[in-house]
């Protein structure tokens, strides 16, 4: 069996760690790129070998052909593997590499050049009489005449690359030439072409999608098909395999059509071809992606096949391990990724670094993600993608209420994230019955938030107020002979002001001893006979008796006469402290004794006013366009710049009527929070 000996991987985050976890199985070097900020990356440091690409925008660094081929030289890498995103596509990168006598890990540049323009792509299907759904070209320099007889709704996609970048839908001709400059601006910025087109919406769709493996030797299989319905603005979230409630004679049908496709082009490595399934169950070939997908782990847990596996031995030039009859499909897997975007906020993107997290570990629970202890990442202006978890059950019940557990477990604070609103979409009978559509977020946004709303407002406040009271106020041995510590301390305290979020208590509050418990159950007793110290306090007029101890780094067990519950926490540097449970996040504080005293290196003044004539950034990210020019007369609601920020477009809108005064950034401008943009002054 052939093996290739050293890899470079032009990829970054959880990608390029699958990558490598899988490279090193094999026994094979790996070589991490980087930018300035990254180096201290988890892909980096679990690489053999790592190369700088230096600093600057995606253009200058992982889109860089050049830098890449060059890194390639200089760590004598046999091999790039492109992973997903960025280059993955590109025929430009693949014949580079052919260029240079490295091997590309993925399809000849002749397939990539096919299936990455989606339009020749859909063609190619329509010749092999498998079903597609109309091309309109956009011609851009006259939009009227591509608007006359368009068969309304539409969707607007690029030519040139996937992911749901820059699709749009519209509804009637008024909207088109805003939407067509933005898809193709989007395009342009993630692909580096701009060429779109247009293509009928189908409402009500799922969204169908066959993983291929295919080796130079001619063998193509398939490892049967995924469900990515449910999505947001056309970006996948949730994935599963098998899709649930598909008909056999659809589901060979749609894997018969994706063979036929790649077997027309003879086609090599990894790939997935991509359906569309309307209301009536009829089926249409939409695109394919040539590479690995995010998704690719359900496929892997469901089949028991590694595909990057497979991808790193097809490229040494090795035939496919198995044969078609040798895949099989056991259990269901799904998969959620927990984006740093707030849905409360109309999923704003959120650029706080993390600065804490614990994530499950459960039997048949698969996490992927780059977070890592010791070395926490800040904000990155390439990827919103903060972990992948993926749940495998005998059935997809048993998957559902494994990824819920999952998520109820997971603790990631920083970023705002839309952690909950997954949990609430998983919980929703619409999808538990699998009747969903690819519109289906965007119509059910209210309701999930008010059911995340609800399921906050249930959770019992005495018990983050418990774990507050005793890891603030209580000794960590009470046996000290510091009387400050055993005696003293308890005796000052008598009435505790409390703040948790916006909520304030004031809890009478009293320590009886380490081993007293006014009324013990088992558990209570148990707890005790663990370490745990037992305290009491008054709240809404009960007195409510717990015991509580450390159970490990940063979570704590808290018991009263009914229930315990675990609570992860951290403290920040001003003394409060952000208890999480069941995904929530709250935070807690207080003013008693020592915490009135103000902390070294603490800013206590008021937060700078922002003042009625400054514009400020609030995220982190690019100018990518500027609406305004000095001297301009603008009107509160006006449309002034646009920030990219994790793969989303951001518009800054004036907040007032005023004259531009100054423009502080440019288009180009790496942007960061609270940073100034543009300079008003009164009309």
């Amino acid at each position: 069996m052939n093996r290739l000996k050293k890899i470079l991987i032009a990829n970054r985050g959880e990608i390029a760690l699958r990558i490598i976890r899988a490279s090193h199985e094999m026994n094979i070097q790996t070589v991490a790129l980087y930018t300035k900020g990254e180096e201290d990356a988890l892909h980096v440091l679990k690489a053999d070998e790592a190369v700088s690409l230096g600093e600057g925008s995606l253009n200058e660094t992982y889109l860089n052909i050049e830098k890449i081929i060059a890194a390639a030289r200089q760590s004598a890498a046999e091999a790039i593997h492109p992973g997903y995103g960025f280059l993955s596509e590109s025929h430009l990168l693949a014949e580079a590499c052919l260029n240079n006598g490295i091997s590309f890990i993925g399809p000849s540049p002749e397939v990539l050049k096919l299936m990455g323009n989606k339009i020749e792509a859909k063609a190619l299907a329509e010749s092999l009489e498998i079903p597609i759904l109309k091309n309109y070209r956009v011609n851009f320099n006259n939009l009227k005449k591509t608007v006359s007889d368009l068969p309304f709704p539409l969707l607007i996609k690029s030519a040139h690359g996937g992911g749901g970048k820059g699709m749009q839908v519209v509804y009637n001709a008024a909207e088109l030439e805003e939407k067509v400059t933005k898809a193709s601006r989007m395009a342009h910025n993630y692909f580096g072409n701009g060429e779109v087109y247009l293509e009928p919406y189908i409402e009500q769709a799922r969204h169908i999608e066959v993983q291929i493996l295919g080796d130079v030797f001619g063998n193509l299989i398939h490892l049967y098909e995924r469900d990515c319905t449910l999505q947001r603005n056309h970006q996948k979230i949730i994935e599963e395999a098998p899709a649930p409630t598909l008909s056999e004679e659809t589901r060979n049908a749609i894997l018969n059509a994706a063979l036929t496709l790649c077997k027309s082009v003879n086609y090599s490595g990894a790939g997935t071809v991509e359906f569309l399934l309307d209301r009536t169950g009829k089926f249409y070939f939409m695109e394919m992606n040539p590479r690995i997908q995010v998704e690719h782990p359900v496929t892997e847990d469901v089949t028991g096949i590694d595909i990057v596996k497979e991808q790193l031995s097809i490229a040494a030039g090795n035939p496919l391990s198995f044969r078609q009859t040798d895949v099989t499909v056991s259990g269901h897997a799904i998969q959620v990724r927990i984006y740093s975007e707030d849905p409360s906020k109309g999923f704003a993107p959120s650029t706080a670094p993390v600065t804490f997290f614990r994530l499950p570990h459960i039997p048949g629970i698969r996490i992927e993600t780059d977070l890592s202890e010791g070395s926490l990442p800040g904000s990155s202006q390439f990827d919103p993608l903060l972990c992948k978890i993926i749940s495998k059950g005998g059935n997809r019940e048993q998957a559902l209420e494994l990824l819920n557990e999952a998520l109820r477990q997971t603790v990631i604070s920083g970023p705002a994230s839309n952690q909950q609103y997954l949990r609430a979409l998983l919980r929703h009978n619409s999808v538990i019955r699998s009747t969903t559509d690819t519109r289906f977020f965007e119509n059910r946004l209210e309701e999930l938030l008010e059911t995340i709303k609800t399921e906050k407002e249930s959770i019992p406040m005495e018990l983050i107020a418990a774990a507050f009271l005793f890891l603030k106020f209580l000794p960590g041995d009470p046996h000290s002979s510091n009387p400050w510590i055993s005696q003293g301390f308890r005796n000052i305290l008598n009435t505790i002001d409390v703040h948790i979020g916006n909520l304030r208590f004031n809890i009478p509050f009293s320590v009886p001893g380490h081993s007293h418990y006014l009324h013990p159950g088992n558990h209570i007793k148990e707890e005790l006979r663990q370490g745990a110290m037992c305290f009491s306090f008054n709240w809404q007029n009960t007195e409510n008796e717990f015991c509580a101890r450390v159970v490990s780094d940063q979570k704590i067990k808290v018991t009263d006469k009914n229930k315990s519950i675990e609570i992860n926490y951290c403290e920040n540097n001003t003394g409060e402290i952000t208890f999480f449970w069941r995904g929530f996040e709250f935070l807690a504080g207080s003013h008693d004794l020592l915490d009135y005293y103000p902390k070294a290196g603490i800013f206590t003044g008021s937060e700078q006013n922002s003042g009625d004539n400054r514009i400020l950034s609030h995220l982190h990210g690019k100018v990518i366009d500027i609406q305004v020019a000095p001297e301009q007369i603008i009107r509160k609601g006006d449309l002034l710049m646009i920030i990219e920020a994790m793969k989303s477009e951001n518009h800054i809108i004036a907040h007032k009527s005023a004259k531009v005064k100054n423009i502080e950034v440019a288009v180009g401008t790496q942007v960061t929070d609270q940073m100034p943009l543009i300079m008003l002054e009164e009309i």
